[in-house]
């Protein structure tokens, strides 16, 4: 759940309420311009070694999001494979508010992932399977907000996303995506 903060992105997005209406060219201008799908290059994770490829549509007020877990560090084995929908909000030029949903999907795909998510009983079942998409609750994760700063440049888009804004916009491998 934590890597989905790049979009989380990313990680990672539901509606929130304005107290003022942006000028509609404005408002129009900036979502157009995210309307698309947007996919990270092959990046390490740190945490544990491993390497994710990260996938975000933007189709209307919505964001659907595909997080590749791979169990090496040049994203050629592929673990598991997470997607979500986010309702999203766009503050103002430059930022756009997300929502954590209440489910996910989560797909085991690797004999290895099937059996540390039986052995955990992950998301509450212990009948894994290779391939087959199961739903997940997000627990206490659902309906927090995640606060993103984006900006696009060309076919270029650059989001940092966290618990507030952030003072400036980071630029790595993680938070990098290029459209698709």
């Amino acid at each position: 759940m934590k890597n989905i903060i790049p979009i989380i992105i990313v990680s990672l997005f539901l509606f929130g309420c304005k107290a003022e209406e942006e000028d509609s060219t404005s408002s129009s201008k900036t979502d157009a311009e995210l309307q698309a799908t947007w996919k990270t290059a092959c990046y390490v994770n740190n945490d544990d070694n491993t390497s994710i490829i990260f996938t975000a549509t933007f189709s209307g007020s919505t964001i659907s999001t595909t997080d590749e877990k791979h169990s090496d560090t040049s994203c050629a084995t592929d673990y598991r494979l997470n997607v979500e929908s986010f309702a999203y909000e766009i503050e103002e030029k430059g930022k756009f508010i997300i929502t954590i949903g209440s489910t996910h999907q989560k797909t085991a795909q690797s004999s290895t992932a099937v059996t540390n998510y039986n052995s955990q009983s992950k998301c509450g079942h212990s009948d894994w399977a290779l391939g087959t998409a199961k739903d997940c609750s997000n627990g206490d994760d659902a309906g927090l907000k995640r606060y993103c700063l984006y900006e696009v440049s060309g076919s270029t888009l650059y989001v940092d996303c966290g618990e507030s804004y952030a003072t400036s916009n980071t630029k790595t491998s993680d938070s990098t995506y290029t459209k698709q």
